[in-house]
């Protein structure tokens, strides 16, 4: 009986390929995403237009808040989108805030000025507010429900839709 090795690594294969189907199937139908809910961390911000920012003042409204800097590309481009779904947003009760870190005020002015920031801006200077939130990549988003409680965060560029999708959650 001549010994054939493509049998063997059938008779290997097939049974890992199975196995690992049924992992990933473990894996990926385990229902809805549980996300734990926390209360968003309360803190003050001077806004470069001047005013202040303090989260508690808008309890029993709906939050979003914005990690970016100025120098960030993918926060470049996700902003139009910010500056889109706000304006749709503002008349519902929804508030926004982006906060800058690891910026400068003229870079951030800057850049406000060319793309035609709409809402309220400012610097996280200590980067105390940054680490409250464990913001590790930008630009990052919280969305803060009307208890105060942070519902989703989303790491990365958002889209019109996922804001828009995740705003309407808090609307409810």
């Amino acid at each position: 009986m001549k010994f054939k090795p493509y049998k063997l690594l059938l008779a290997i294969s097939v049974p890992g390929l199975l196995l690992a189907l049924v992992a990933a199937g473990l894996i990926f139908s385990s229902g809805e995403k549980v996300t734990t809910q926390k209360l968003a961390p309360d803190f003050s911000l001077d806004l470069l237009d001047g005013g202040k920012f303090q989260l508690s003042a808008y309890k029993g409204t709906p939050v979003t808040i914005n990690f970016f800097a100025s120098w960030c590309h993918p926060c470049r481009q996700e902003i139009p989108s910010l500056v889109a779904v706000r304006s749709e947003y503002k008349p519902k009760g929804v508030h926004f805030l982006a906060i800058a870190i690891d910026d400068t005020a003229k870079d951030v002015n800057a850049l406000i000025a060319k793309l035609g920031f709409t809402f309220p801006a400012g610097l996280d200077t200590t980067g105390k507010i940054k680490d409250d939130y464990g913001v590790y990549g930008l630009p990052t988003t919280f969305f803060i429900d009307k208890k105060g409680m942070i519902s989703y965060s989303h790491a990365g560029s958002a889209t019109k839709e996922l804001l828009r999708h995740e705003l309407d959650k808090l609307l409810l």
